[in-house]
């Protein structure tokens, strides 16, 4: 299976690909690494996070170096968020990294990936969605979380959830198609978490995948360190916590970057 034409980002050959889900299509880009490494390339898909700010050509360049070290680097917005179709939910969320997974399959099916070899590296509400699907399926090998949301009943029921839903609707309109009804959709996800197979306490002992990290912020008030070590504590499989000291939620300049950068190739080298 090789797409009929070849496109580059620089010395990157990508691709955009659909993914048709219940009706509604899943845009996202699929990034190769240079020639010098050949197929079957392992790869890493990217679980973005919420509200999503970055476009999918930004959230490649920053970890270009997964291309240098012969990875196919995957990205896509779930349905719900900018360029996909459909609107946002847990439910539909899980069931596209099921799909993507298939697509990969396919792939891999036709020489292009390596089957053994398959990762995610996951950011914010993507890691939430992650730990869902490894809880699902066999194929993950290796997972990283960065800044993970995992309390996720905490925020839908705090203060301060609709206060930051209010905010995207008014000054990132487009950015997330399904929460213009505030109260509509905190229902909607409130129901959705009391479904056994969305509960973090049901899914996160069911892993299965063989490596696991976790790359959070040492003064992440979000998720701070104390739920982290919570939820680990739970997980059957060995896992890796590094910290990045000073950082809070988000990486938000050069230096946790650089930091962020070389954990993650540690991690996937």
């Amino acid at each position: 299976m090789e797409f009929s034409k070849k496109e580059y980002d620089g010395e990157y050959e990508v691709s955009e690909f659909q993914i048709n889900n219940e009706g509604q299509i899943l845009r996202g880009l699929l990034y190769f690494p240079v020639e010098k490494y050949e197929k079957p390339y392992p790869i890493v898909i990217y679980f973005h996070g919420f509200p999503q700010l970055f476009t999918l050509t930004e959230l490649t360049k920053k970890y270009e170096s997964l291309l240098n070290l012969g990875y196919s680097f995957m990205t896509f917005n779930f349905r719900g968020y900018r360029f996909s179709e459909g609107r946002i939910s847990i439910k539909s969320q899980v069931s596209d990294a099921l799909k993507v997974i298939e697509f990969v399959k396919i792939m891999a099916k036709n020489d292009i990936f390596n089957i053994n070899d398959v990762n995610i590296l996951s950011h914010d509400f993507g890691t939430y969605i992650a730990l869902i699907l490894c809880s699902k399926v066999y194929i993950v090998n290796r997972l990283m979380l960065v800044s993970p949301i995992l309390d996720l009943k905490k925020h839908v029921y705090g203060d301060e959830f609709p206060k930051a839903l209010g905010y995207i609707n008014r000054f990132l309109p487009g950015n997330i198609n399904g929460i213009e009804n505030i109260n509509d959709f905190l229902e909607l996800t409130k129901n959705e978490l009391k479904i056994d197979e969305f509960k973090i306490e049901k899914f996160i002992r069911n892993l299965k995948i063989r490596k696991f990290k976790i790359i959070t912020g040492e003064s992440d008030k979000i998720t701070p360190l104390s739920e982290v070590n919570r939820i680990i504590e739970q997980v059957k499989i060995d896992s890796e916590l590094f910290i990045i000291e000073k950082m809070d939620h988000d990486y938000v300049n050069e230096d946790d970057l650089e930091i962020l950068n070389r954990e993650i190739f540690n991690f996937f080298k």
